[in-house]
């Protein structure tokens, strides 16, 4: 009797398997433990990197004091918080995730602007990297 039991429970743990979903193939984990959607690394990585660009432009502009980098420092704290906020939703898969990349791809762009109106390396770097950060947040 114990054995037609443990067969019936074999069968069934055998079912379930089979019939159950495995994990999509869309969330990976990473070193740190984090988890990431493939569909949005383009993305995080280029938001990142127009952070890491316009906090050294920030604080280029913040040292140099200058009225006219006024709006470009302006503009790179608005860049940052805004590709910042696009992450986060990126990493949470949220459904407004969409809207608030929108909006960080628009923000990008008019620091993108700001930036290349300076001679500073870093100023172009910065337009680069935030171009690029919003022709990824566009595609979302």
């Amino acid at each position: 009797m114990k054995k037609l039991i443990l067969a019936f429970v074999a069968i069934g743990f055998i079912a379930v398997a089979a019939t159950t979903k495995m994990a999509t193939p869309t969330v990976k984990a990473t070193l740190t433990g984090e988890l990431t959607i493939e569909k949005y690394k383009a993305c995080i990585d280029a938001c990142n990197a127009c952070i890491a660009s316009c906090k050294k432009v920030e604080k280029m502009c913040a040292k140099e004091k200058k009225a006219t980098m006024a709006e470009c420092e302006k503009l790179c704290k608005e860049c940052i918080a805004s590709c910042n906020t696009a992450i986060k939703h990126m990493k949470a898969d949220s459904k407004d995730c969409k809207s608030e990349c929108m909006e960080c791809a628009k923000i990008c762009e008019k620091c993108a602007t700001e930036c290349a109106k300076f001679e500073a390396p870093e100023c172009h770097k910065c337009a680069e990297e935030c171009r690029e950060a919003a022709k990824h947040c566009n595609k979302m």
